[in-house]
């Protein structure tokens, strides 16, 4: 995940597209035109300095991966661990001002691959 989140990224992807895609390849899943676009608006701490979309969309992964009750598990341990490894949870403070965050958003990817791979937790739904 990590090496293809930052692949995304150089490419162009913003946070949460990059995310979306990386984990699209790694696990299968479809990505709608819908959800692509849906990422247009979440950017950028969605334009106000707000919480990182790249966290948005890792949430959003735990729930197309897993089953309501164990995504919302899995989504607690890896809020718990970002904020933990991270320090904070909004684009500004995360970026500290870079305008380039590959190497951040390939942590990510790592962090979330390491959530969904966790085998304390039930089977993944797919």
């Amino acid at each position: 995940m990590k090496e293809k989140t930052m692949a995304y990224c150089r490419a162009g992807e913003n946070c949460s597209l990059g995310l979306l895609r990386a984990a699209s390849d790694v696990y299968g899943f479809p990505l709608s035109k819908e959800l692509v676009d849906s990422c247009g608006a979440v950017c950028s701490g969605f334009g106000i300095g707000g919480i990182c979309s790249a966290l948005v969309a890792a949430i959003m992964i735990l729930g197309i991966l897993f089953a309501p009750e164990e995504a919302k598990k899995r989504r607690l341990f890896f809020l718990l661990a970002f904020r933990e490894k991270f320090g904070a949870m909004d684009c500004p403070t995360l970026s500290a001002g870079e305008l380039d965050c590959t190497e951040f958003m390939g942590d990510i990817g790592a962090l979330l691959e390491e959530t969904i791979g966790k085998d304390d937790f039930c089977e993944k739904t797919i």
